[in-house]
């Protein structure tokens, strides 16, 4: 499974395997995406965005063997799929044994210098965007999302998915730095 969230070509694929019309696929997303927020909500979770996204992007990870061998009804698909989300996110998770190791202060230096690199390597645009983004705290981290979304113009998931995807680059783009800073 794609830990880091779906690639562009893995999510049109979805849209198409939900309906051949991109707009009546948009909906059926946004119908199904609600609906599994409504579903975690209804059982108690806080992190409902976050667990619905998951579930998302397990389904999207498997849209190549979905589209030749899944017959019947995507949603239900998802719903499934969100069952096995919700059952391992109320696991009991074992005390850690030992605290991990703190990080020494070069291996910081280090990676926010890649990161500040990384970040200038990005298009203007992307950049001002994931930095954006991140501002702030709590409500007012929520406020500025949703404002920032209204001003591109974006849903909120949409605006989500697409600092998803700039996420995606700065991570690869680190870790590149980061093996070739050790050889």
């Amino acid at each position: 499974m794609n830990t880091e969230g779906p690639t562009q070509e893995e999510f049109e694929k979805l849209l198409r395997w939900l309906d051949p019309d991109r707009d009546k696929a948009g909906e059926k997303y946004q119908k199904i995406r609600n609906r599994l927020i409504g579903v975690f909500s209804s059982r108690g979770c806080c992190d409902t965005d976050d667990l619905a996204d998951k579930s998302i992007n397990v389904v999207t990870s498997k849209i190549d063997w979905l589209l030749g061998n899944y017959v019947g009804e995507p949603a239900l698909y998802f719903y499934g799929v969100a069952k096995k989300i919700y059952l391992e996110s109320i696991k009991p998770k074992p005390p850690p044994n030992v605290d991990p190791p703190d990080p020494q202060p070069q291996e910081v230096e280090e990676l926010a210098t890649h990161l500040d690199e990384c970040l200038e390597a990005l298009p203007q645009p992307d950049r001002d965007l994931v930095l954006r983004y991140h501002e702030f705290e709590k409500q007012e981290k929520i406020q500025n999302r949703k404002s920032l979304a209204e001003k591109l113009k974006l849903s909120r998931n949409a605006l989500r998915i697409k600092v998803c995807h700039i996420h995606s680059k700065l991570k690869k783009c680190i870790e590149l730095r980061l093996r070739g800073s050790s050889t």
